[in-house]
């Protein structure tokens, strides 16, 4: 089976400026873990219509982080419960509803949480990681000094802890060290967070310097350690299963420079062995915008994947393509018209039956329809610094304070709450309440039966 951390709520350093667009390709959900299908820090919605205003349940006031000059808090909601870092960096946990403090743990602990499965992950600042159950009762801690842990991704029997080029695997039961490696040859640059699982195969991907700097896929066996093979010039995996690794190829400046007749290449690669077993080549034409003008990268010649799904973004179109009944020049189940490349890039996620673009000037949503192809534009605006898509509940917070609510479906505002600072955080949910997080507090807000 494969499994990646994405599905997993975390709550980290630099959060609050990430697109979330759920899980990478192949993954699975976490058990328990509600995660946003948008979550962005860049201005999306404008003044809201006129909708009740309401006031939160109850608020909590939360520790605060500085890293590069902004302030940040750490934070999950889950299964009725709040678990958040408080004063003096202790973890504690909350009823969602009443906002009754449940138990604490610990104390000088960093702004990174996990949840997975009924348990809480966390890292103290000797670099330690802990788990600690619902309860507040302490399962383990690991000494494995990860002071600049990027993420702990807990995955089948195993945690995985990402530290730049260091990746950790942690027993899941106890916490006991399996294995530990580092890249340390002058290629690499960086390493990403994100592991995927599948067969006893554990794949990360790196940024890599090589004739031209690219990703690039490490394989090692999930029991020990041990590097089974890299792949330089590869994308992370967009599915891991049977034995295979499925993975867009970078292509740019390699032979692929036909201004008209383009092509994605998707490698089939052995996980055991990272033997090339085969490549997916899907084609379309189209027409350069200046004679001899070649386009690559960010909406051209990229793809994911959405269940059995394959959407491959082609110029001024975008193809869905059946993955498990691949073909050589086979044409696409359907083609819809892109929106202009100029203003709309994609967010790489199906939601409700819509394909999602953001608008790169003021950053408003728009939506392609997939049954049909029609474009739906979500209203637009100047000031909001955070949205969050959950359910059917878009949530855009304002620089003025206001925190808004609206259906995603019927595009009607459902309610405002007028708080007093502009800092904002991901929104978090959990069943019937949405946790807003303004100025380093947490307010609790109850939602309307249809954004529940």
């Amino acid at each position: 089976m494969t499994t990646n951390s994405m599905w997993r709520t975390t709550a980290a350093l630099g959060l609050a400026a990430a697109i979330v667009i759920g899980a990478m390709p192949g993954g699975q959900p976490a058990a328990y873990a509600e995660q946003p299908a948008v979550s962005s820090a860049t201005p999306i919605y404008g003044p809201q219509a006129s909708a009740p205003v309401v006031k939160p349940a109850w608020q909590l006031p939360l520790a605060k982080f500085q890293q590069d000059g902004r302030t940040y808090t750490a934070a999950l909601a889950e299964e009725g419960r709040v678990f958040a870092l408080v004063t003096g960096g202790q973890l504690a946990a909350y009823d969602g509803a009443t906002g009754k403090r449940l138990w604490k743990y610990g104390a000088g602990l960093k702004p990174l949480l996990t949840y997975d499965r009924g348990v809480v992950y966390g890292a103290a600042k000797d670099g330690s990681v802990y788990a600690v159950g619902t309860n507040g009762a302490k399962k383990w801690t690991a000494g494995i000094r990860a002071d600049q842990a990027g993420s702990i991704e807990p995955i089948g029997d195993t945690v995985y802890v990402t530290q730049n080029l260091t990746l950790f695997a942690l027993d899941r039961a106890t916490g006991k060290l399996r294995w530990k490696t580092t890249e340390t040859g002058g290629q690499y640059e960086a390493g990403l967070t994100g592991v995927t699982v599948s067969d006893g195969v554990a794949l990360r991907s790196y940024m890599v310097q090589g004739a031209l700097s690219s990703s690039q896929i490490n394989a090692y066996d999930a029991k020990t350690g041990k590097q089974l093979w890299t792949a330089f010039r590869q994308g992370a995996p967009l599915a891991a299963k049977d034995g295979l690794a499925y993975s867009v190829m970078d292509t740019f400046m390699v032979g692929d420079d036909d201004p008209v007749n383009k092509s994605l290449h998707i490698a089939v690669l052995s996980l055991k062995t990272g033997a090339k077993k085969g490549e997916r080549v899907y084609k379309w034409t189209t027409q350069p915008e200046l004679p001899g003008q070649y386009r690559f990268g960010g909406a051209y010649g990229s793809a994911f994947l959405d269940g059995n799904d394959l959407y491959v973004y082609q110029d001024q179109a975008v193809a869905r393509y059946d993955f498990a009944a691949y073909a050589a020049d086979a044409k696409p189940v359907q083609r819809y018209a892109a929106p202009n490349g100029r203003d709309y890039q994609p967010l790489y996620r199906v939601y409700g039956g819509r394909l999602l673009y953001q608008n790169v000037h003021d950053h408003g949503i728009l939506a392609l329809k997939t049954a049909n192809g029609q474009f739906v534009t979500y209203p637009g605006g100047v000031q909001p610094v955070q949205t969050d898509l959950f359910g059917n509940g878009l949530y855009v917070a304002r620089a003025d304070g206001t925190f808004d609510a609206y259906d995603f479906a019927a595009l009607k505002p459902a309610f405002t709450v007028k708080l007093g600072s502009r800092d904002f955080e991901p929104t978090l949910k959990s069943g019937a309440l949405a946790y807003v997080r303004a100025g380093g507090t947490l307010y609790a807000v109850k939602l309307p039966a249809g954004l529940r």
